[in-house]
């Protein structure tokens, strides 16, 4: 890595021969502490085992050894649950299983765990992309007002800004030819619907009032004008048409903030198996003195940062 940062200095240096700063770097860079990100890590967590609560010959487990103790961490939680007819999780297999066994949970489970590694506190953080399904005081509300609502309008506004320009195109087309007006005003009511639709966006009521009341006119038949030009423009438009009706919005607010509360108890429990899960697999590595490659990022990160009262990251000025 060294090697690389100094190719890459000299690089620079060939571009600006006459910069010293660049010069300099050069000869520091010998005096530099250069390693890959896992590397620092471990030697900020060997600096400072003690404040972690983990022994000082610790070692990471390989990959074989850490995917056999995630199944069989697993494996006694699903048992457990089984044998104390554990309500909740009862109500998961229900959700997510299918005759033929409870893989799929188990598999969901892991890929949820995973997932949440990639984040700084993973725990935290499922913990609040949970909550986001917690409407109860929200029902009411424009759904346009939620997370969910501002992804789903937003993605139809491109939706619908991509076929307008489609539109366009093809009735700037039909514009070239005279016989063909009754066509570019067919298209262009197509494009005075969609926009009002997108003058509309910070609303879901009003988007869905639109949505619910669309209806493109019908394109006419008329062999006198029959052209290329013409039966382009219809195929553009019936390719819009198909698009647009296939994307609108055809649910409201109450409905679509329901339909999310009623998922949030399913992934509330969901959650919790995930904490009790993520817990006895740390104590089963802490048993055998093991970390994994997640641990060395969260071990160092914990070290280095903590969250202040904003939950910002902040400095850990006590490391």
């Amino acid at each position: 890595m060294r090697e690389r940062v100094l190719e890459a200095i000299y690089k620079k240096i060939e571009e600006n021969p006459n910069d010293m700063h660049l010069q300099k770097q050069t000869v520091l860079i010998n005096k530099c502490n250069i390693s890959t990100i896992h590397s620092f890590c471990l030697e900020v967590i060997k600096n400072n085992f003690y404040e972690l609560d983990i022994s000082h010959n610790f070692r990471i487990g390989d990959t074989t050894e850490i995917e056999l103790m995630k199944q069989e961490v697993l494996e006694d939680l699903f048992e457990e649950f089984y044998l104390n007819e554990d309500k909740d999780f009862l109500s998961l297999l229900d959700t997510y299983t299918n005759y033929r066994g409870d893989e799929n949970l188990k598999e969901l489970i892991l890929n949820i765990y995973g997932y949440i590694q990639s984040f700084p506190f993973p725990e935290e953080d499922l913990q609040e992309m949970v909550e986001r399904f917690n409407l109860s005081d929200k029902i009411n509300e424009d759904f346009a007002k939620t997370i969910w609502g501002k992804i789903i309008l937003n993605n139809l506004k491109e939706i619908i800004e991509e076929n307008i320009k489609k539109l366009e195109i093809a009735r700037s087309e039909l514009k070239k030819e005279i016989t063909l007006d009754k066509y570019v005003e067919i298209i262009s009511n197509d494009i005075d619907m969609l926009d009002n639709i997108l003058k509309n966006m910070n609303s879901w009521e009003k988007v869905y009032e639109l949505c619910l009341n669309l209806k493109f006119e019908t394109w006419k038949t008329d062999k006198k004008t029959d052209c290329i030009t013409k039966n382009n423009a219809r195929d553009i438009r019936d390719k819009v048409k198909k698009d647009i009706k296939e994307k609108i919005i055809t649910t409201n607010s109450y409905d679509a903030n329901t339909d999310l509360y009623e998922m949030y108890p399913i992934l509330n429990n969901l959650k919790n198996v995930i904490f009790e899960f993520s817990n006895r697999y740390k104590l089963k590595k802490r048993e055998k003195n093991i970390i994994d490659f997640n641990d060395i990022e969260h071990l160092a990160l914990q070290l280095l940062l903590e969250k202040d009262e904003n939950r910002k990251l902040c400095s850990n000025r006590s490391s």
